[in-house]
């Protein structure tokens, strides 16, 4: 008796939690909409520049906030204008600079159409008087005696 009971019970609100799920479409089903949407979705240049700005204001603060001794007094004034970026054409990198510091960045996705952090970095820090135009040799300068 007691099976019987536990098996109509059973039947009976697993048809109701199923009928729920086939009336709405399912959750999976309405995640990949909603994913099929934002991945096609037609943004303006507007949008992109946003988002672009954004990514990187965000990606420096972290990345900054672990190099700086003082990341909440240096870093409350960033500002898009004082970064300078640069993006190879067909790739999802970014080569930002910012002060004394040159950070490349790589995105899964786009940086222009989602919101999203890097999932590598990698940052160097110019030094003080660093003159890159010279070149770099292994030679040793002989001077002959006197």
């Amino acid at each position: 008796m007691k099976v019987l009971f536990l098996l109509i019970f059973t039947l009976f609100f697993g048809q109701i939690l199923f009928a729920q799920a086939a009336e709405t479409g399912g959750l999976a089903e309405e995640f990949t909409r909603l994913e099929d949407y934002l991945r096609n979705q037609k943004l303006t240049p507007e949008e992109k520049k946003k988002i672009f700005e954004t990514n990187v204001i965000n990606s420096l603060r972290v990345t900054l906030a672990r190099k700086v001794r003082e990341p909440k007094k240096e870093l409350k004034d960033l500002k898009f204008q004082d970064v300078k970026t640069e993006r190879p054409e067909g790739t999802n990198n970014l080569y930002v600079k910012y002060k004394n510091f040159v950070i490349s960045y790589s995105y899964s996705a786009d940086p222009e159409s989602y919101y999203i952090s890097p999932f590598e970095e990698k940052v160097l820090e110019k030094p003080n008087g660093a003159d890159l135009n010279a070149a770099h040799s292994d030679e040793k300068v002989v001077t002959p005696p006197k």
